[in-house]
């Protein structure tokens, strides 16, 4: 299956369709293509917005690289409690459902250059209906290509997002800690306590 404008727009108007059959086909080439377009979508969207239009090349690449390391990072969680792993489907899982947010991205900015009450409105019924959209269709992926129940993707996820908020934290606490000179480290650590 290649990617057509026929595809993007039934991603937006069926989305409960296509996906599925997207997530059946395991196109790594195709997915890959689905991340760019995602974040071209929403670094256009961003750079309009807030009319910093150097911000757009950043967030196109970090955003393509985060979600790489994202997928690499669920990938390897349900290949750790499941036992088996497959890298192009949790791609999958994080391109296709979401192209709804990236397009409604682009499409609020460029509402907010005309009004910004109206962008608004817009946006909280847009946003709402696509992130809806985006995480259950995520978890139907990963849930259908991994042969699993929804609890158990609901635990893998919950359990990523502690390890990567505990990630941060410990960094947090390390940097603090390198900050601070050895002789008030004991002052500065119960003051922070009390």
């Amino acid at each position: 299956m290649s990617l057509t404008f026929q595809t993007l727009k039934e991603l937006l108007i069926a989305p409960h369709q296509i996906i599925a059959k997207k997530a059946r086909a395991k196109d790594r080439n195709e997915a890959v293509v689905m991340l760019t377009i995602n974040w071209i979508l929403i670094a256009l969207g961003v750079s309009l917005i807030s009319s910093n239009y150097s911000l757009g090349p950043a967030l196109l690449v970090f955003g393509i690289i985060g979600t790489l390391v994202l997928a690499f990072f669920i990938y390897l969680a349900f290949t750790i409690v499941e036992g088996k792993g497959d890298y192009t489907t949790v791609l999958i899982s994080l391109t296709y459902p979401f192209f709804g947010v990236s397009f409604s991205t682009l499409v609020i900015s460029i509402i907010s250059l005309w009004s910004a009450v109206v962008s608004i409105f817009i946006g909280i019924i847009l946003l709402l209906l696509y992130f809806t959209v985006g995480l259950t269709g995520m978890f139907r992926v990963l849930k259908e290509n991994f042969k699993t129940d929804l609890i158990s993707v609901w635990v893998v996820i919950s359990l990523l997002i502690l390890a990567i908020v505990t990630s941060i934290y410990e960094l947090a606490i390390l940097y603090t800690l390198k900050a601070i000179s050895p002789g008030s480290l004991m002052p500065t650590l119960i003051a922070r306590l009390i």
